[in-house]
């Protein structure tokens, strides 16, 4: 079963048990960062957010016990009163529904504590959760939470398509935009369950374009395209088809109109939204890297300045994505020093991430600060200077709990967290937010906006700048969390922990199924290397009771012949133990190869001895991990590891 697999996947993914002696089975122990925050956890609740504004027929089938299905009746949205369709436009569409009046715009994310869905937000809250697994996949497969992030892609990338209507050669004929106004919404303080108002549709066509809505769109789906492309390729071919056409469609109607978004999100440029949704098709149509022909159409031509005219000194948001942009081609190997420095001129324009003070950026500060993360952590992981990532860190434990309210502002996590929630489906019955009241549920993980600049934080329902939270917050959240995740580690179970224990949660409720099979078949492969003789017994017995014990017998008996300089590799289908001949290692201990031993690097090797051919290491990796050196990756070495990661052995004594 799925639950028990990512049980035991979570167990052995943490670390082994400390001690002063190498250890030799594995425990289900905490592996957290220095000062104890769980990034694991931080980043597993952060995903039930997208549960909690889910919208449509499907929400009664999401793992939140106290949000049900509503606006289901956008399924039947009628074109009379769509806004922005010309009359053509309005006749294609209706050619492809059969004649009908109506359009089915059901489904996706309410953008924040109200019930409005922007295309664009959804958008780019969707491509930054790719983005993140897309540059930190492990951080969702050792936390047992991949299902749950392919869940939520997969519903925001069915509704951008959706809402987007082709004709036959691929081409853009309209997309909807927006779905409610601010003056229906807004005036309404109920949940979205019980709501009935009428929900008008905005819509984008070539009269009347909105390049930053299509641009976020394309790079949404070219993202998670890649997300899925091992996945369900069919539907992952579908996704980049829709983005492919979304960025055309963006690249020849570079402009945009804001019927019905009013101030909301009206933004600056489109020039960013069209170099985004570029570099995303571009590399998703490569299978995931930058194609070596690549040219960018926008360039940088100075410090914070593309094409010689568009400027940003701004941060990574909905408005402005330059620093994603810059980021992203720094991270693919596109003119990397070029666009290292620019990440580091944005970071420092504004304000860089101290280890003593909260960087808090205009109305929502949170989201923000995590865009500042994210930059940082490029910096870090791409130069091994381990002081932006320092500063990240100092930034995310502040908006977790170390801050002057003691209040995470990440809803759930540790013991403390703000109550007073702007989010009309958590506040069923009070019918007004001037109550004040404490939310009846807590929407785990929602992101809400923290303090403001002056360090002030007002735990209020109409403080909307601290108390609500957002698409695009989460959206940023997640790219700094699975970076920090991924660097400092966390313990994988506490999520799994507290929906066990909170009545908002089903702790019962399987992820995934859509693109697995509760039972995945056995691959058994077969190796013949060269210059090697083997002989291999194995006989696995493995039993699961609802206790999920696991119970294996192993016996392997091997000769290998190699030569001096070959890494030879011989594994069962089960997790046997493997023997080989170690070539040169670049540094003991350091199975990621980012130049520093961390818990991350205990990771990595706890998952490469749960299942090496869903976790392999390479040649340099397997090398690094032999810090025994007697020619058998196990659980001594990656014991040896976590006990230099706890300071009980020095760096001299790895390898020895």
């Amino acid at each position: 079963m799925i639950k028990f697999k990512k049980i035991l996947a979570s167990a052995v993914s943490a670390a082994v048990m400390l001690s002063c002696t190498s250890v030799s089975t594995f425990s289900p122990a905490v592996v957290t960062a220095a000062d104890g925050h769980d990034y694991a956890e931080a980043l597993e609740l952060s995903l039930y957010f997208y549960d909690a504004n889910q919208c449509g027929s499907k929400v009664d089938d999401n793992p939140l016990t106290w949000r049900g299905n509503c606006h289901t009746y956008d399924a039947e949205a009628s074109l009379d009163n769509a806004q922005g369709l010309s009359s053509a436009s309005k006749s294609a569409i209706m050619a492809q529904n059969g004649g009908s009046n109506t359009v089915d715009v059901s489904g996706g994310y309410h953008d924040a504590g109200d019930h409005i869905k922007f295309s664009m937000t959804m958008g780019f809250s969707t491509a930054s959760l790719a983005w993140s697994y897309f540059t930190y996949p492990d951080a969702y497969k050792d936390t047992g939470c991949e299902g749950h992030l392919m869940d939520i892609l997969k519903e925001s990338c069915d509704y951008l398509m959706k809402v987007t209507y082709l004709d036959d050669s691929n081409n853009v004929i309209a997309f909807c935009y927006q779905v409610a106004a601010e003056g229906e919404d807004h005036g309404t303080w109920t949940p979205p369950e019980t709501q009935t108002m009428t929900r008008t549709t905005y819509w984008a066509d070539s009269s009347h374009p909105s390049a930053d809505a299509s641009g976020q769109m394309a790079a949404a789906l070219a993202s998670s395209s890649l997300a899925f492309k091992d996945k369900d390729p069919e539907y992952a071919a579908e996704c980049l088809k829709y983005a492919n056409a979304l960025f055309e469609f963006t690249k020849k109607y570079p402009s945009a109109t804001y019927d019905g978004v009013g101030s909301m999100y009206a933004s600056g440029s489109q020039k960013d939204d069209i170099a985004w949704a570029e570099l995303w098709c571009a590399i998703a149509n490569n299978g995931g890297t930058l194609p070596s022909s690549y040219t960018p159409t926008y360039q940088l031509t100075k410090e914070g300045c593309y094409n010689g005219s568009e400027y940003d000194y701004h941060l990574y948001c909905w408005d402005k994505v330059w620093a994603g942009y810059a980021a992203l081609l720094a991270e693919v190997g596109y003119k990397q020093d070029t666009y290292l420095n620019e990440l580091k001129f944005e970071l420092n324009n504004k304000g860089g991430l101290s280890t003593s003070r909260y960087n808090a950026d205009g109305w929502g500060a949170s989201r923000y600060n995590c865009g500042l993360q994210m930059v940082a952590l490029h910096i870090a992981d791409l130069t091994n200077d381990s002081s932006y990532a320092a500063g990240a860190k100092y930034q995310m434990d502040f908006i977790l709990g170390d801050n002057p309210s003691g209040k995470s502002f990440l809803l759930g996590y540790g013991t403390n967290w703000p109550t007073k929630i702007h989010h009309r489906a958590a506040n069923p019955g009070s019918n007004s937010a001037n109550d004040n009241s404490d939310a009846k549920y807590t929407p785990y993980g929602c992101l809400v906006g923290g303090p403001n600049s002056n360090g002030e934080y007002e735990d209020n329902k109409n403080s909307y700048s601290c108390t609500e939270p957002a698409l695009d917050y989460n959206g940023c959240f997640a790219l700094a969390i699975a970076g920090l995740y991924t660097r400092y580690g966390g313990y994988v179970n506490t999520a799994d922990e507290l929906a066990a224990t909170v009545s908002e949660i089903d702790e019962n409720h399987v992820f995934g199924t859509w693109y697995q099979s509760e039972e995945p078949p056995v691959t058994e492969v077969t190796t013949e290397p060269v210059v090697t003789t083997v002989t291999t017994e194995v006989t696995t017995e493995v039993t699961t009771e609802a206790t999920t014990e696991v119970t294996t017998e192993i016996t392997t008996e091997t000769t290998t012949t190699v030569s001096e300089t070959e890494t030879t590799e011989v594994t069962t289908s089960e997790n046997t133990e493997t023997t080989i001949v170690i070539g040169t290692p670049t540094k003991y201990g350091d199975i990621n190869k980012d130049g520093d031993i961390s818990v991350a690097d205990v990771v990595k090797i706890n998952l490469y001895l749960l299942n090496r051919d869903a976790y392999p290491l390479d040649e340099v990796q397997k090398a690094n991990a032999d810090c025994v050196k007697d020619g058998i990756i196990d659980t001594s070495d990656s014991g040896i590891i976590m006990n230099y990661v706890a300071m009980i052995i020095s760096e001299t004594e790895l390898g020895k």
